[in-house]
C-alpha cells in the first residue's frame, strides 16, 4: 500500500514545562504541567496527518536507547508508520527543553544534537515517495531533503517545505523544487529580503513555481494566489493559549490534509489555522491534536469550518 504522506526530517524529544509564576532561584519548583513526548516540526507536522486516519510513514535515524524507544513509541502512538525508520544503533534523536511562560504562553527551546542520527540520502525511500501523494521535509538534513525532492519530482507527489534556517543559496535552490513551500515570516524575510507579507510572497513565488505560503503566528498566514494575482490572508483562531509549541507544525498538517482530500487553498489555509489553535490550548505540540477523522472530514465541510466541525 502506498503511502499518503512522508516525512523527511528532523525528530526530537521534547521536555516541556509551563513554568511556575513565579520562580524561586537554586530551590526546588513543584508545577502542574509537565510533559515528555516527541516533537521537532516535520515529526509533530506528520503526527498530526496520521492521526486524522492517512497513512503517514516517518523517515528518521534511531538506534537503542532511551530517546530513540521514546521516539518509536510516540510515532506509533500517533499512528505514523515506522517502516522507513533507519536503525544505526550509534544514533538517537534530538532533545528540547521547552519553558514555557505562563503570561504569555511564548516557550524558550534549548536544544541538544549530541550523536544524532543525521539521515543520509541512501536513506531516503526513492520508490516509495514516487509512490506516495505527498512529502513533508524541513532545511535540517538538506543533502536528504535535496534526495526526497529528487524522488518526487516529474510525479504527482506534492512536496510540503517547512524550512527555517539554513544556506540561503541552498534553500533558494530547494524551493524551486518544491510544490507547496509553507515558510515562517521571518525565515522568509531572510530568504527574500522584503519585508511587507505580500512583497516576500511574491519573491518567494519568483524563486518557486508553486503554492508559497508564509505563517506568523498570532498574526495568521498569507497565500500568494496566482490565479487571482492578489495576497489571502487567514487570521488566526482566538484562543486561550496556553503553549504555543508545536503551532506551526499543526498547520502544516491541516494544510496537508486539504491537499489530500482537494480542498481549495482557502480552507487548506482555515484548516491549518484550526488545528494550530487546538494545540495552542494544551501544553504539548501534540497533546491536542485532533483524532477524529469522521467528524472532521465531512462532504458537506465549507469555508467556515468552526461551525462545521466536532473537534
Amino acid at each position: 500500500m502506498s503511502y499518503d504522506l512522508i516525512a523527511v526530517g528532523l525528530n526530537a524529544v521534547d521536555v516541556l514545562v509551563r513554568l511556575p509564576e513565579s520562580v524561586v532561584q537554586d530551590d526546588k519548583q513543584f508545577v502542574e504541567d509537565l510533559v515528555i513526548q516527541g516533537g521537532a516540526p516535520v515529526g509533530s507536522g506528520c503526527c498530526g496527518v496520521a492521526r486524522l486516519g492517512y497513512r503517514v510513514g516517518m523517515v528518521a535515524r534511531l538506534g537503542s536507547n532511551t530517546l530513540s524507544a521514546i521516539c518509536l513509541e510516540e510515532f506509533r502512538s500517533n499512528g505514523v508508520d515506522t517502516a522507513l525508520i533507519v536503525r544505526d544503533e550509534t544514533s538517537r534523536p534530538a532533545i528540547a527543553l521547552v519553558e514555557i511562560d505562563p503570561r504569555t504562553a511564548a516557550r524558550t527551546v534549548f536544544i541538544q544534537m549530541d550523536n544524532y542520527g543525521y539521515l543520509q540520502t541512501s536513506d531516503i525511500p526513492r520508490a516509495e515517495i514516487a509512490r506516495a501523494k505527498a512529502i513533508l521535509v524541513d532545511s535540517y538534513d538538506l543533502d536528504a531533503t535535496e534526495a526526497a525532492l529528487e524522488a518526487a519530482a516529474g510525479t504527482p507527489c506534492r512536496s510540503i517545505l517547512d524550512f527555517e534556517s539554513g544556506d540561503q543559496d541552498r534553500l533558494k535552490k530547494l524551493l524551486g523544487m518544491g510544490t507547496d513551500p509553507i515558510l515562517p515570516l521571518a525565515a522568509a524575510r531572510r530568504l527574500t529580503g522584503m519585508s511587507e507579507p505580500g512583497d516576500v510572497l511574491r519573491a518567494l513565488g519568483d524563486l518557486c513555481p508553486g503554492q508559497v505560503l508564509v505563517t506568523d503566528g498570532i498574526q495568521g498566514s498569507w497565500a500568494l494566489d496566482r490565479e487571482a494575482g492578489g495576497i489571502i490572508h487567514q487570521p488566526a483562531f482566538v484562543v486561550d493559549a496556553v503553549d504555543t509549541t508545536g503551532c506551526g507544525d499543526a498547520f502544516h498538517a491541516g494544510y496537508i490534509v486539504g491537499v489530500l482530500e482537494g480542498w481549495s487553498l482557502a480552507l487548506r489555509m482555515e484548516f491549518g489555522s484550526l488545528l494550530a489553535s487546538r494545540v495552542a490550548g494544551r501544553v504539548g505540540g501534540r497533546t491536542a491534536l485532533p483524532s477524529q477523522k469522521n467528524d472532521l472530514i465531512r462532504s458537506d465541510i465549507s469555508s467556515n469550518l468552526h461551525q462545521h466541525l466536532i473537534l
